[in-house]
């Protein structure tokens, strides 16, 4: 096979195997970590009102009592029964306990955001490698494979011995082992990668693959 031919197949492949981006990856599964969500949501519970009203509505609470006997004081008179209502608000309606408990909500949230993106990073250089070291195979077991048709032809032709042959086919058989064990090791390392992402796995292995875009 020529020169020309060998670039464009390791071009080829190269491109399937880093048809993926980090940045993106690292972005998707950052959006729908089940983790990183549920951190969001308490962060966002813990986030002090920001407006008199939204304070108001907070920090204000209707209550209603009653109780046997009691005496109307603007007439005077005793009253079997007597009833009370009226609107609570919790004094002062700014609070710094408020304002620490959401610093450290805010500050576990980013804590784990640190550490699912270490976990992502570490995972996205396993692929990588695996994706690296499966293409070197494929590259081997495509150049033994064209290598093995030629020497059958030259043994056919009588140019070359038989055992010639059998030599080259246990290098294509122990690389073609190889190669099936490094695409089973390749497509773990993704599947796991993809599953950080939560319910949405599925599109980010797509992804990972080079069969679809992220939305």
């Amino acid at each position: 096979m020529s020169q020309f031919n060998w670039c464009w197949i390791l071009l080829l492949w190269s491109i399937t195997a880093w048809s993926w981006e980090e940045e993106q990856v690292i972005e998707y599964i950052t959006a729908y970590h089940p983790i990183l969500k549920a951190q969001r949501v308490v962060t966002s519970e813990y986030t002090p009102p920001n407006s008199i009203g939204a304070r108001l509505k907070e920090y204000t609470a209707l209550y209603g009592r009653a109780g046997a006997g009691g005496t109307d004081y603007l007439s005077g008179e005793s009253q079997p029964y007597t009833l009370q209502a009226g609107v609570q608000i919790t004094i002062p309606l700014t609070s710094s306990k408020e304002r620490r408990d959401h610093a450290v909500k805010a500050v576990e949230e980013m804590r784990s955001l640190n550490e699912v993106q270490d976990k992502i990073i570490a995972a996205m250089g396993e692929l990588r490698q695996a994706e690296g070291e499966l293409i070197a195979s494929e590259t081997r077991l495509n150049f033994y494979t064209e290598k093995s048709k030629w020497q059958q032809q030259r043994v056919s032709d009588g140019f070359s011995d038989v055992e010639s042959l059998w030599t080259l086919g246990q290098k294509l058989n122990e690389e073609r082992a190889n190669a099936e064990k490094l695409r089973i090791q390749t497509n773990s390392v993704r599947y796991q990668l993809a599953h950080q992402a939560g319910k949405q796995w599925r599109e980010l292995l797509i992804y990972l693959e080079g069969k679809g875009a992220l939305e």
